[in-house]
């Protein structure tokens, strides 16, 4: 990909968090509705990394040169969940059969992300910037509605995420060749899963469907009742059955026709942000082309 120069990594230092801002849903919605994104070139224009940008980089070929620099110099939370996405959802599993979220919130927490096939398996990110303080409780929030819970981190923290986390919990480490090395294998959970906390992630149309299943029918209540009563039947239900009935819902959440689409076309940098970000049939298809454009037209040209 030619360039016309490199951040140094100084530079990538100093700036990392604000390149990283290139790496949200704004953007891409941006992108994906005008054409060109107001926020990225505020971004570009302010770091210098407009410089980066010749004249025959592509919009795509750009992301994957950004997403190097952070990479090199500063690990954001977003590099850590496109390795997953890279790694794990498309190394290791396939878009027929599992679907990957991010950002689902779990009772009071907020799981960084989760990959649903035949079961459930959590990922929070620990990060160089990230503190341990809430570590534990996160991880055992966790442990309470999914089947395996992993924390992944760099090197230099992995021995603080072992000391901080259960011997059930399992333990990553993204290499610096951008690979994921596991430390310590996760011990499921699934059996001890708290249906009350299974509940907490469903949406209404997920949660309705799933007591249909087990129960035969919705009570008739008023509407401001359906969501207690939905609770109280749901936390009846054996801890597998909750698990796998959430399974089963979440997977559809993350999984169409047209996101495997969007998933597949777009380059490696934006896996996780492809799934993240929701964008309209015509958006995704309109973005897929514009991918292929000139990279200072798309971010440059105001």
């Amino acid at each position: 990909m030619p360039v016309n120069a490199r951040l140094s990594d100084s530079m990538a230092k100093s700036h990392g968090a604000a390149l990283s801002r290139l790496f949200s849903s704004r953007v891409i919605r941006e992108l994906a509705s005008m054409g060109r994104s107001p926020l990225a070139t505020q971004i570009l224009r302010e770091t210098g990394a407009d410089r980066m940008l010749g004249a025959t980089v592509s919009l795509g070929e750009s992301f994957d040169i950004f997403l190097k620099v952070l990479f090199r110099s500063y690990r954001s939370e977003y590099v850590y969940k496109n390795a997953i996405a890279n790694k794990v959802l498309l190394g290791r599993h396939s878009l027929n059969t599992a679907s990957m979220l991010t950002e689902l919130r779990v009772l009071n927490c907020v799981a960084d992300v989760v990959i649903l096939n035949g079961s459930s398996c959590v990922y929070e990110i620990k990060s160089e910037f990230d503190s341990m303080t809430r570590l534990r409780r996160q991880t055992g929030t966790y442990s309470k509605v999914f089947d395996f819970v992993n924390v992944i981190t760099s090197a230099d923290q992995q021995e603080a995420v072992l000391h901080e986390v259960r011997e059930e919990v399992g333990v990553l480490v993204l290499t610096n060749r951008n690979s994921i090395s596991t430390v310590r294998k996760a011990s499921s959970s699934k059996s001890q899963v708290d249906p009350k906390a299974v509940f907490s992630t469903l949406r209404q149309s997920e949660y309705v469907r799933i007591i249909r299943e087990h129960f035969g029918a919705v009570p008739d209540v008023p509407n401001t009742q359906i969501y207690r009563v939905c609770r109280d039947l749901f936390s009846n239900l054996a801890p597998e059955d909750a698990h796998d009935s959430m399974v089963q819902v979440l997977r559809e959440r993350g999984s169409s026709t047209s996101l495997r689409f969007f998933i597949e076309a777009v380059p490696p940098s934006l896996k996780a942000l492809s799934l993240a970000c929701e964008l309209a049939w015509q958006e995704r298809s309109m973005f897929v082309d514009l991918l292929q454009s000139s990279a200072r037209q798309a971010l440059l040209s105001l």
